[in-house]
């Protein structure tokens, strides 16, 4: 592994996990401006410099070099502040008109790290069923000043509020397998009915997130979807690593065997738990059905992470070609189906058709519609 690459990894694993950096890394001759760049593409900059800081002052670089970590740090905590405020307020409306609504990903998962200030933020995601996303559609649409175009389909609305952004989300669509996406609604329609909601403090005001069984299962398969679509960046699969440590007494092994095999995912699940303890400094003990045998693939998924950046910022996507509706098919059909769902083959053989399978049935479905 290039030196920068195990550099700028061991700052990560030391600002999410307080795990010293190996002080041999940092003697001489760092590549800073390479350890940024990879921090800024994969949106963990703020953690690096919680690992920074835990370097001797001898090893730590110059204030002209630090800079640009420093402001992006500042940012992100004034970011994450103003999020904070705005979820509470969300989900204040939310309480106040009866609606059933869960927060997931974001802020939700930010209270896992060590300063919850550094983990990046985004949007705030609200995760309901879809009775209630109409409801919740009719409360924040008229507050909002633009959105998106909504997906009936799959019950989905992003909206702006001035510089804050929320998304609308009144099914799991993961677009990897029909099978899939069905068993994973009908495990949050029976969570939602449930009503019983562990609840993180943000903003000042409890909010509600999904239960320990379904929220390891939606983290994990919203992370599966951006890897074999747009790209993913480490701090997605971070968020998981956390999530394991923070609740490793509680999370039922055999319940969640049988719903990974439910959902025909756990040799997936095994890998990337694999991943976590090899490049992110998850202690095994803390990952769920941990086998090492699955180890030998961390690499492969670390270089396609890093080419692809956070959500896929590197990646270069042609443009459509053509303006008719046979070539704009076309070109969906090779880029989404058979590029992005058979890309990583050599990795994930078994895994790789069978999502292709199921994003040729998804595309079948909306070409009959005439999407």
């Amino acid at each position: 592994m290039d030196i920068t690459v195990r550099a700028f990894l061991d700052l990560l694993k030391a600002g999410i996990r307080r795990i010293p950096p190996e002080e041999s890394l940092f003697d001489s001759g760092v590549d800073w401006d390479g350890i940024y760049r990879m921090a800024s593409s994969q949106a963990v900059v703020p953690w690096i410099v919680d690992g920074v800081e835990m370097l001797p002052e001898r090893l730590k670089p110059g204030i002209e070099i630090i800079e640009p970590f420093l402001a992006d740090t500042m940012t992100a905590e004034l970011n994450n502040a103003r999020m904070d405020r705005f979820a509470a307020g969300a989900f204040s409306r939310l309480e106040k008109s009866g609606i059933k609504a869960v927060m997931v990903k974001g802020q939700g998962l930010a209270s896992l790290y060590p300063d919850p200030s550094h983990r990046q933020s985004g949007d705030l995601d609200i995760l309901l069923l879809p009775e209630e996303y109409e409801k919740a559609k009719d409360l924040f649409l008229p507050l909002s000043t633009g959105s998106e175009p909504e997906n009936r389909e799959i019950f989905h609305l992003g909206m702006h509020f001035g510089p804050m952004e929320m998304e609308l989300h009144g099914t799991v669509s993961t677009l990897m397998s029909p099978s899939l996406d069905k068993s994973l609604n009908r495990m949050l329609r029976e969570m939602m009915e449930k009503g019983e909601f562990p609840v993180v403090t943000v903003g000042g005001r409890g909010i509600p997130v999904p239960s320990v069984r379904f929220n390891v299962l939606y983290v994990f398969t919203h992370f599966l979807h951006h890897y074999w679509s747009s790209g993913v960046g480490l701090r997605q699969i971070a968020d998981l690593s956390m999530f394991f440590s923070a609740h490793r007494e509680v999370i039922d092994l055999k319940q969640l065997e049988a719903d990974l095999d439910v959902l025909g995912i756990k040799r997936l699940f095994k890998a990337f738990g694999c991943f976590a303890v090899e490049m992110l400094g998850c202690p095994p003990e803390d990952v769920p059905l941990y086998d090492h045998r699955y180890s030998g693939r961390a690499g492969k998924i670390l270089s396609y992470i890093l080419e692809s950046g956070n959500f896929g910022q590197n990646m270069d996507r042609p443009e459509k070609q053509g303006k008719n509706y046979i070539s704009r098919k076309w070109h969906s059909f090779i880029q989404l189906v058979v590029k992005d769902r058979l890309k990583h083959f050599t990795t994930f053989p078994a895994d790789s058709l069978r999502i292709f399978a199921g994003a040729f049935s998804y595309g079948l479905k909306r070409l009959s519609k005439g999407e």
